[in-house]
């Protein structure tokens, strides 16, 4: 069912076709609503690649940026920026939403190839087993009219 969520762009349809360039370029976009308070925060959806077997759905917050630890927020209040604050934030922050952005594409990538790969080894696991068993039963039906055969032979005689 449509959730009817107001789409950014139609631009990015397919995640596996984005390039980084454009994952920097979708950053610096989603920073310029972020400042201007059109969206209080930024968030990415992606499926983080643990092995080969195991793919999690995660989500990790972008914007704001969290905090690490009480010892910082103490020392936030003492920090001067040169030349202010949101110089420093439009040109480090994108970069990192951006980079952020195209790590959770590449880790989609690798999840989805390593799904895809357990996919079909079961697939052809469960082909292999299948020829068995009709091999199986082949041999058994022509095993079966043999011995037929052998029978009628022996009781014409």
């Amino acid at each position: 069912p449509a959730r009817k969520i107001p789409m950014l762009t139609e631009q990015y349809g397919v995640a596996a076709d984005i390039e980084v360039g454009e994952c920097f370029s979708l950053a610096k976009q989603l920073c310029r609503m972020y400042l201007s308070g059109q969206i209080q925060e930024l968030m990415i959806g992606y499926t983080n690649y643990v092995s080969v077997l195991s793919q999690n759905p995660s989500i990790f917050q972008m914007l704001p940026l969290s905090e690490y630890g009480s010892a910082q927020k103490s020392k936030q209040s003492e920090i001067l920026y040169e030349p202010d604050s949101t110089q420093v934030f439009e040109a480090i922050v994108p970069e990192f939403v951006g980079g952020m952005i195209y790590g959770a594409l590449c880790e989609n990538r690798a999840a989805e190839q390593a799904a895809r790969r357990t996919a079909m080894d079961a697939a052809t696991q469960n082909a292999d087993e299948m020829i068995a068993d009709l091999s199986l039963k082949f041999n058994q039906a022509r095993q079966a009219s043999i011995t037929q055969e052998i029978t009628e032979i022996v009781a014409g005689s």
